[in-house]
């Protein structure tokens, strides 16, 4: 390692507001020299990267992609042979999901040309069940946005409307689906960024219980609300997924933290949706807060017949409140915009959270953010500032207070399913927006959707027919661990719901 000289010793001391006084300067110098003399000895260690062979792994750029949808094309051959519970499934991978020897971009400037070596843990779990994997999908950049508009390229446009969005931030992924690109897509969702382009596109789209599915080589938003989830055409097939990617994976600290929980429980979920509940055996929670103001009327009525079908055909169902719902944005975003800032910072290495992530991958990122951070766009920049004035000028106060805030939103999510089977709102409040409106401040793309975030609880949006012929989504919220009865309840409900497709 480089030696540290006294004028860039200033420049660390105000970075991380370590005061260095001038009386002192050499001193320190000699100090964190001595300190870091016998580092180097750590690339002496042999370490594993997954081993893989990525010689027989083709990709391309994606051709006849007129909703921009691709990343890139390619072609990652099972590792579990054919009979494999995926085998023959075409798998699109939203590219912030690591897969070794294919490019890795993140919709954005900053890691134009990065290639992994590591393959993260969902995808090999996926290779292993039988599937392919056929494509990298475009996304927000670095899956900081809901909308689908702010990768490097360009927006990605809704398959039922050209000029409206797909919504973000898995934006291709759920393109793909919906287009019979590929039979399931992998997407990540911190605010609700596999629900909400599910919902704008017609899909299932689920966001599993917190920590369930391992993170491992998935590139970092907001750890503390990161999920990993499928979207695809049918909770059958949902469940299938989900059956291959959970498990606790020792490379990632969420999932062995979310093991230890006394209420964790993995698998099962094929045999729920085989085998779901009658509809006059559930109890559905209509969340009083999920429609109202900031809903459109054509939305609130499309959910309100589906809810009187469900009635009509035998569910129970009453009415449940979440009185702190509407301080969800501000718990979610004062997690968000100082975890992202933080992890900018420390240009992608895990001092605080550990676990084990791919080397190349960090160094690339730490040596691309502090050349290229012009490049990135002003949505995704914008928010690491307002995480970086959080962290530096606010000392980290509203942070410390939303992590106790967001447990009093889960208590109260936990009150309201005390007597609920699940808990029943819209996902998103409007149909797909338009290109051009997609900033508009009085959409809230995230508002129904962010707090299975927060609270870490299991959700899935389902298709729920479509308003001027655009899909609308209906949106279930679980109890933690319990992703399997999440699941049985919407493979009840799935077939009582009215269906559409693109053209």
């Amino acid at each position: 390692m480089k030696r540290v000289s006294e004028r860039e010793l200033s420049g660390l001391g105000e970075a991380f507001d370590v005061a260095v006084r001038d009386e002192e300067r050499a001193e320190l110098r000699d100090q964190v020299n001595s300190m870091l003399a016998d580092l180097d000895a750590i690339d002496n260690v042999p370490v594993t990267q997954g081993g893989i062979d990525v010689t027989d792994r083709s990709w391309s750029d994606p051709e006849d992609d007129p909703h921009n949808a691709f990343s890139v094309r390619c072609r990652v051959s099972p590792t579990g042979g054919d009979d494999g519970p995926l085998a023959g499934e075409r798998v699109g991978v939203k590219d912030i999901i690591a897969v070794a020897g294919v490019p890795m971009e993140c919709a954005s400037e900053v890691m134009q040309g990065f290639v992994p070596g590591v393959d993260a843990t969902v995808v090999r779990r996926m290779l292993d069940s039988g599937a392919t994997i056929t494509a990298k999908t475009n996304l927000d950049e670095f899956a900081g946005a809901p909308h689908g508009v702010t990768a490097s390229d360009g927006p990605t446009t809704n398959p039922y409307d050209g000029d409206r969005l797909a919504g973000g931030s898995s934006s291709g992924s759920a393109v793909a689906v919906a287009l019979d690109e590929v039979d399931i897509a992998l997407g990540t969702d911190t605010g609700g960024s596999i629900r909400i382009p599910a919902a704008f596109c017609g899909l299932v789209g689920y966001k599993p219980t917190y920590g369930l599915v391992p993170l491992s080589g998935i590139i970092e938003n907001t750890y503390t609300q990161d999920h990993v989830g499928p979207l695809s055409t049918s909770i059958e097939e949902t469940a299938r997924v989900l059956e291959a990617m959970a498990g606790v994976d020792p490379a990632d600290p969420a999932s062995l933290q979310a093991a230890g929980r006394s209420e964790y429980r993995v698998g099962g979920y094929v045999d729920a949706v085989e085998a779901p509940p009658s509809l006059d055996d559930l109890e559905l929670g209509i969340l009083e807060q999920g429609t109202g103001n900031g809903i459109d009327d054509e939305v609130t009525e499309r959910t309100r017949e589906t809810v009187d079908r469900l009635r009509d055909t035998g569910a129970s169902v009453r009415r449940v409140s979440v009185d702190h719902f509407a301080y969800g944005k501000a718990i979610k975003n004062c997690l968000s915009f100082a975890e992202m800032a933080a992890h900018w910072r420390a240009g992608g290495a895990p001092y605080r959270r550990g676990g084990r992530v791919d080397p190349g991958f960090q160094v690339s990122l730490a040596r691309r953010a502090s050349a290229g951070s012009g490049e990135l766009g002003t949505f995704y920049k914008s928010k690491l500032l307002a995480g970086a004035k959080l962290i530096r000028d606010l000392n980290g106060r509203p942070y410390t207070r939303a992590q106790l805030a967001r447990e009093r939103l889960r208590s109260e999510f936990d009150d309201a399913l005390a007597d609920v089977d699940a808990i029943v709102l819209p996902t998103v409040p409007s149909v797909a927006p338009r290109v051009e409106d997609a900033f508009e401040p009085e959409f809230d793309y995230a508002r129904n959707t962010r707090a299975a975030n927060v609270t870490r609880l299991p959700a899935v949006t389902l298709p729920n027919g479509a308003v001027d012929g655009l899909p609308v989504g209906l949106q279930l919220v679980g109890r933690a661990f319990e992703d399997d009865l999440l699941l049985s309840i919407a493979a009840s409900i799935e077939p009582h719901l009215p269906q559409t497709s693109p053209e």
